[in-house]
């Protein structure tokens, strides 16, 4: 079992070595979210908002390097929805790249995710990545 940022464990992982992965991001709601009173976790708050502060500026570059096509969907979204989108996307975007990198030919990969940002959910399909 691995604890931490996802991203960073799937980069010390090999190519083709998962057979599914299931992904239960944050959905780009725009509000805060607090663990129960009792719970283990309470006190504990999450804001559920993004900016481009959250992101590592080497994504941007990462992404248009690896999937120009990607990076210009990321880059139409934020004009298109704002700076909240584009981020969180680019958030998204790096994840799901690696995500793909970590996938055998015969795996596969389960979003979950709501209506916030569902209709860019990315689909891993005969080694395209669309959007």
């Amino acid at each position: 079992m691995w604890t931490g940022d996802n991203l960073e464990i799937m980069r010390g992982m090999n190519s083709a070595s998962v057979d599914l992965i299931y992904l239960d991001p944050p959905f780009n709601s725009n509000r805060t979210y607090s663990a129960p009173i009792g719970s283990e976790a309470a006190g504990a708050a999450f804001k559920d908002a993004w900016t481009l502060d959250d992101v590592d500026l080497a994504w941007h570059g990462e992404i248009a390097e690896r999937e120009p096509p990607l990076y210009a969907v990321i880059d139409a979204a934020g004009q298109a929805h704002g700076k909240g989108m584009k981020s969180y996307l680019i958030m998204m975007g790096v994840r799901l790249l690696e995500m793909r990198r970590v996938l055998k030919d015969t795996g596969s990969i389960y979003l979950h995710c709501d209506c916030t940002a569902s209709h860019y959910g990315s689909v891993a399909d005969g080694g395209e990545m669309t959007l």
